[in-house]
């Protein structure tokens, strides 16, 4: 254990003041909205944590994950609707039957690539869209709401006072980064990055990529899963038209992309910057219908654009250390 710090001395640094950051945020942040994006930021943290698996370690790009989301969030909502069930019992379900689901379409889906695997799971996902749609037994296109004034809001996840609701999101968006950390140093996230980089390279190396990317893909729909059980207790309603647009899955993937993917950080980093820029520009611009999403579109072309690396790529050592070297010699030359 000592050993893996003294080699991830930075990591480890930064994951310590980050916590730290979190603990005080919500003495700090006094407005609800500010609060709400900051909740959402940890639920958008961990769907990009779970797609950077697929799309990021193992090269797949998914735009299908927006399914996960809604079995994670409509198990919770049916289970503690019609079955006065938990969340957290109902997660473990949500992801169990994310799990099988995931097996199941990895199979034939798993065989494409590149554009075609992208096709593959947008259709995938836009099928599933319809089906919960017009099914009875998940409400319909009205959906389930299942506000509980009933339990104790440790039972139900329905905090009156978001800061608790914050603190939980903390807590898992924090594991999922040392599980994240663990798997990148691990011979899983090697296998990955081998696949990602050549895949018949890889095979001709002996690694069974259709198993590793089978993993991937399970471990990927399990977390987004997660993420859509913990947003359904927060906003206690869920429908297709909120969990299941084109855009959603497409969101998932740009958590990552924007971010930097195939990092353990970025997906963090771009989640935060994403949900702020969309909540506080449909804030700010709700008066002009559309205005809103053409600021958002505009920053995210720029930063896609221009940072191609991802925003993490922004604090990377090198850089870090060419900017330190430009601004010593700017020094000197003045000095001069």
């Amino acid at each position: 254990m000592r050993d893996a710090i003294k080699k991830n001395r930075t990591f480890f640094l930064g994951y310590v003041i980050c916590l730290a950051i979190g603990l005080v945020i919500p003495g700090v942040v006094t407005s609800t909205f500010a609060m709400n994006t900051i909740v959402l930021s940890l639920i958008w943290s961990i769907m990009g944590i779970g797609w950077n698996f697929i799309g990021g370690y193992a090269g797949q790009i998914s735009n299908g994950h927006a399914l996960y989301y809604a079995i994670g969030a409509y198990t919770v909502a049916i289970c503690a609707d019609s079955f006065d069930l938990s969340p957290w019992l109902s997660m473990w379900l949500g992801m169990a039957i994310s799990a099988l689901i995931a097996f199941l379409l990895g199979k034939p889906l798993l065989r494409l690539g590149g554009a075609y695997f992208l096709i593959a799971t947008m259709a995938v996902a836009e099928c599933a869209r319809v089906i919960f749609l017009n099914m009875p037994a998940l409400g319909g296109a009205t959906g389930v709401m299942f506000l509980d004034k009933v339990h104790s809001p440790w039972y139900s996840l329905q905090f009156p006072d978001k800061s608790t609701f914050f603190y939980l999101l903390l807590v898992i968006v924090a594991l999922l980064v040392l599980l994240a950390k663990y798997l990148d140093k691990s011979k899983f996230g090697y296998y990955l990055r081998a696949i990602k980089a050549n895949e018949v390279s890889a095979q001709s190396a002996g690694i069974n990529t259709p198993k590793y990317k089978m993993l991937a893909y399970i471990l990927s729909a399990m977390i987004v899963s997660l993420a859509g059980s913990l947003y359904a207790p927060f906003v206690t309603y869920v429908d297709p038209y909120t969990l299941l647009p084109l855009d959603k899955s497409t969101m998932i993937c740009l958590v990552a992309v924007m971010g930097g993917i195939g990092t353990v950080a970025g997906p963090i980093l771009g989640a935060f910057v994403m949900t702020f820029i969309s909540e506080y520009a449909r804030a700010i611009f709700s008066s002009y219908s559309g205005l809103n999403m053409l600021v958002y579109g505009i920053i995210v072309i720029f930063i896609v654009l221009y940072i191609p690396n991802g925003l993490i790529s922004v604090f990377s050592k090198a850089k870090l250390g060419q900017r330190l070297k430009k601004a010593l010699a700017r020094s000197k030359g003045g000095v001069r």
